[in-house]
C-alpha cells in the first residue's frame, strides 16, 4: 500500500467508524481471544485433559519464534516509512513483519479449533477482523498480517496435527 492508500483508509475509518470505536474494537478482539484461550485452558486443566500441555506449548513456542524472527527481519512499519500518525496509539520502531498480534490471535484460534471447532472458527474470525484493523489503522502492511496468519495456521497444523 502507498502513503495515499493508507491515508484514504484512515480517513474513511475515522469518518465512518471513529477512532475511539476502532480502538475499542481492537482491544475487545484481543481481550475476547485472550479470554477464550484462558477459559479453554482452565477447562482443560480442571478436566485433567492431556491436551493441555500442547495447548499451551504450541502457541508459546510459536510466539517466541515469531518474536525472534521479527527482530532479525527488522521490517519498518507503514507509519515509519510514510511518516504519518497511525490511528492506533503506536510508536514502536520496526518489528512489523510478521504481525505478532495477528500471529497470536490465529495460533490461539488454531489451539481452540483443535479442542472445539465452532469456538475455534469464532476465534479465527476475531483474528481476521484484527488483521483488517491492524492494516486500516496504519500499523501494519497487508503482507505483515497475512504472514502472521499463515505462519500461525502452519505452525498450528504442525503442532496440533502432525506432531
Amino acid at each position: 500500500m502507498t502513503k495515499n492508500s493508507y491515508q484514504k483508509c484512515m480517513d474513511w475509518t475515522e469518518r465512518n467508524i471513529g477512532i475511539g470505536l476502532v480502538r475499542l474494537m481492537v482491544r475487545a478482539l484481543t481481550a475476547v481471544t485472550a479470554a477464550i484461550y484462558c477459559v479453554m485452558a482452565a477447562f482443560l486443566l480442571v478436566g485433567r485433559d492431556g491436551r493441555l500441555i500442547r495447548f499451551i506449548l504450541v502457541p508459546a513456542v510459536g510466539f517466541v519464534i515469531v518474536t525472534l524472527f521479527r527482530k532479525v527481519v527488522g521490517a519498518k512499519r507503514p507509519y515509519e516509512i510514510y511518516d504519518f500518525m497511525p490511528l492506533l496509539n503506536k510508536d514502536t520502531k520496526a518489528n512489523s513483519f510478521p504481525s505478532r498480534h495477528v500471529f497470536s490471535n490465529m495460533i490461539i484460534a488454531a489451539a481452540v479449533f483443535w479442542i472445539n471447532l465452532p469456538l475455534g472458527i469464532a476465534t479465527g474470525s476475531c483474528g481476521v477482523a484484527l488483521a483488517v484493523f491492524r492494516v486500516i489503522t496504519g500499523v501494519h502492511f497487508p503482507k505483515d498480517v497475512a504472514a502472521g496468519a499463515v505462519i500461525a495456521v502452519l505452525f498450528g497444523w504442525i503442532g496440533f496435527y502432525l506432531i
